[in-house]
């Protein structure tokens, strides 16, 4: 089965190489021409598939509808996706626990300086940050979530999904700490406020974020890739900020990838780094259970941070153009160990 509209020299010849299935159908957005369909018909009445070909290609694409046993006694289509139509029916069971579960064994705690977490009761807290809130518009407000307002718990794009509902940070950590007193500054570009709220605190925890997305939407700037690997959202100064007001400053990071994290990593009043990544509806109960113990971070990186954007083996480049590979097999950790 093919992405999207990939391009090809003809249907006879991928049908032939053994393509089953071309998605979405047409050859490009809303053509009504495909390479299969009428194309395909054609190919095997001229001889160039084979009835045999294309009766193996139905065989693959149904062996699964029988398999899993949707041709019998198998609930109906509730739905249709092309205009909402349809009855909504509440599947999600206790999924939400293992949401919960996967997201908090996959945060990585980066930095724990003189075991600064897990959190032992305290009476104040500052939280500040954009990404420690919610969207005040609601979790499904931006179109196929193209947005970075609240918690940042999936990117953009064609394959996102509507939240139920998402947990938000700040009210989780309010949740999970009722007898402290919670203070909070919601807004990325106020450091004065982000200070305030950080002064005097028992612990000041410091929310930032890097969206991205698919290409044919634009967020902030960033077309699908990010532009740059900077913190969104003034993150560094407000990192700063707090971390000049309060020694014990800890940093939760969701984002999609590498961030440079050089202006505070080494600031000794960041104690600790929650890397927490992208962690859907339940990202705000996922990182109270690690910041409060409840679930002993094990999370793995599965990329490299690099101190300087220069020292990966690709740069980004925006503008179109022709991208040669010239770094080979040697990506990620094997350029840093090359």
């Amino acid at each position: 089965m093919t992405d999207w509209w990939v391009n090809m020299p003809s249907g006879a010849l991928a049908a032939n190489a053994g393509l089953d299935m071309v998605m979405p159908g047409d050859n490009s957005y809303n053509s009504g021409v495909s390479y299969f369909g009428p194309a395909l018909q054609t190919a095997v009445n001229n001889g160039q598939v084979s009835q045999a070909r294309l009766t193996d290609m139905a065989t693959r694409i149904l062996a699964s509808w029988y398999l899993l046993g949707q041709d019998s006694g198998y609930p109906s289509v509730n739905f249709n996706s092309w205009n909402s139509g349809g009855s909504h029916v509440d599947v999600q069971g206790n999924h939400k626990n293992i949401i919960r579960q996967i997201g908090a064994a996959s945060i990585v705690l980066l930095k724990n300086t003189n075991s600064a977490l897990p959190l032992k009761n305290p009476s104040t807290i500052g939280v500040i940050g954009s990404d420690a809130g919610p969207n005040p518009s609601g979790p499904n407000s931006c179109s196929d979530r193209a947005c970075n307002t609240g918690i940042l718990a999936v990117g953009w794009g064609s394959g996102t999904a509507d939240f139920p509902y998402l947990v938000d940070p700040l009210s989780a950590i309010k949740a999970r700490a009722p007898s402290a007193t919670v203070t909070s500054s919601l807004s990325d570009s106020d450091t004065t406020s982000a200070a305030n709220a950080a002064r005097n605190k028992d612990v000041a925890i410091v929310f930032i974020s890097a969206d991205s997305g698919e290409g044919y939407l634009t967020v902030e700037g960033n077309a699908g890739d990010r532009n740059d690997l900077k913190a969104w959202h003034n993150g560094d100064a407000l990192v700063a900020a707090v971390a000049a007001v309060n020694t014990k400053t800890i940093v939760v990071v969701n984002a999609v990838g590498p961030i440079i994290m050089e202006p505070w990593i080494n600031n000794a009043n960041v104690v600790a780094v929650v890397w927490a990544g992208l962690l859907g509806q339940e990202a705000g109960n996922a990182i109270v259970d690690i910041l409060f113990g409840d679930v002993n971070p094990s999370g793995r990186l599965p990329y490299t941070i690099a101190k300087q954007a220069s020292d990966y083996g690709a740069a980004v480049q925006t503008g179109g153009g022709t991208v040669n590979y010239s770094e080979g097999v040697f990506i990620d950790y094997r350029w840093f160990d090359k």
